[in-house]
């Protein structure tokens, strides 16, 4: 399963993003290989939901682990895409993840 997680710097440890859209980067879990990508939402002047749910869909992703809610146009964006939303309000490190 490909597993992707806003991550707040790209290295194992790093602290979980409370934010999807706006988190500026994206750890993608593998088979227990972590690749880092820059979240192109990140710095979008809108949308940056959708634009990170894009993204996603882009990487093939099969489920998004996050912190809190997505939004509901990024939520809407990957569910339609297939891909499963689950939420861990207490997952603080993505290392917790691997």
């Amino acid at each position: 399963m490909k597993v992707l997680v806003p991550v707040l710097e790209k290295k194992e440890d790093a602290e979980v993003s409370k934010e999807f859209g706006r988190a500026p980067y994206f750890a993608v879990v593998e088979n227990e290989k972590v690749e880092f990508f820059e979240n192109p939402g990140a710095s979008a002047s809108g949308g940056a939901g959708v634009k990170a749910a894009q993204f996603a869909v882009d990487l093939g992703v099969d489920k998004v682990i996050i912190r809190k809610n997505v939004g509901p146009h990024a939520e809407s964006a990957l569910k339609t895409a297939g891909i499963e939303v689950e939420i861990k309000e207490n997952l603080k490190k993505l290392n917790e993840v691997l």
